[in-house]
C-alpha cells in the first residue's frame, strides 16, 4: 500500500466512528424526554388526585353517618320535646295568672300556637291534637290542677330513636333536692306499651324506661 493510500484510510474510519457516535447521541436525547419523564409525572400527579378525593368521601360519610346517627336524632328529639313542654308550661302559668285557664289541652295548644310560642320545627295538627317535626310525633298531656305538662315524643323510624317522656310539674319532688323537669327514656327501640298520663315513676320504670333530670328547662331559683 503507497503512503497516500494510507491516510485517506484513516480519515475514511474517523469519519465512521463520528458518525455513529452522533448517531447516537441523538437518539438518546430525541427519546428521554418522551418515554421517561411525562408519564412518570402524570402517574404521580393522577395518583395523588385519586387519594384526596377518595379522603374526601370518606370524610363526607363520617359526617353523615354522625349528623344522621340515632344518638343525634335522639338528641334532637329531647330538645324539642323540652322546648314544646317549656312553652306550653309557661303559656299555661300565665293564663291562670290571668284567671283564663286553658280548659283541655286543645285550648292549650291552640293558644300556645296562636301566641307564636310553638318551638320553630315543630308544627300543631288540630285534627288529632298532636304536635309534628321531622323526626317525628309529639304528643302533648295536660293537667290543670295540679299543674303539669308532659311531652311524649315517638320517633317516625328506628333510626330516629326510642320513645321519650318529657315531664313539667310543681309537685314532682320536695325538699332540697327538687327538681322540676325530669326526661324518661325507653330503653328498646320497639317500645309498644306507653305510660299514661302522669303516671307514677313506678309505673314508668315497670315499662322499662330510665329517668334523667332535665335541669335546663327548670325555672331559676328564688
Amino acid at each position: 500500500m503507497s503512503k497516500v493510500e494510507h491516510p485517506k484510510s484513516l480519515i475514511i474510519v474517523a469519519v465512521i466512528v463520528a458518525l455513529i457516535t452522533a448517531i447516537r447521541f441523538t437518539s438518546t436525547l430525541w427519546h428521554q424526554p418522551v418515554g421517561r419523564v411525562d408519564p412518570h409525572i402524570n402517574l404521580i400527579e393522577g395518583r395523588t388526585r385519586e387519594i384526596a378525593e377518595k379522603q374526601q368521601q370518606q370524610q363526607i360519610a363520617a359526617f353523615v353517618a354522625v349528623t344522621q346517627g340515632e344518638v343525634f336524632r335522639t338528641e334532637q328529639r329531647i330538645r324539642e320535646a323540652t322546648a314544646l313542654a317549656t312553652a306550653t308550661s309557661l303559656f299555661a302559668a300565665n293564663e291562670i295568672l290571668n284567671r283564663r285557664i286553658p280548659a283541655s289541652v286543645t285550648a292549650l295548644l291552640v293558644g300556645a300556637n296562636n301566641a307564636g310560642l310553638i318551638p320553630p320545627g315543630l308544627q300543631l295538627v288540630t285534627a288529632d291534637v298532636t304536635v309534628t317535626s321531622d323526626r317525628g310525633k309529639l304528643l302533648v298531656r295536660y293537667r290543670t290542677e295540679p299543674l303539669g305538662i308532659e311531652v311524649l315524643s315517638l320517633g317516625r323510624d328506628a333510626i330516629d330513636g326510642p320513645a321519650l317522656l318529657v315531664r313539667l310539674q310543681g309537685d314532682q319532688f320536695s325538699g332540697p333536692e327538687k327538681k322540676n323537669a325530669t326526661l324518661y327514656i325507653a330503653t328498646t327501640l320497639d317500645q309498644t306499651t306507653l305510660p299514661s298520663p302522669f303516671a307514677s315513676e313506678a309505673e314508668i320504670f315497670a315499662l322499662g324506661f330510665l329517668s334523667e333530670s332535665l335541669r335546663a328547662a327548670e325555672p331559676p331559683k328564688r
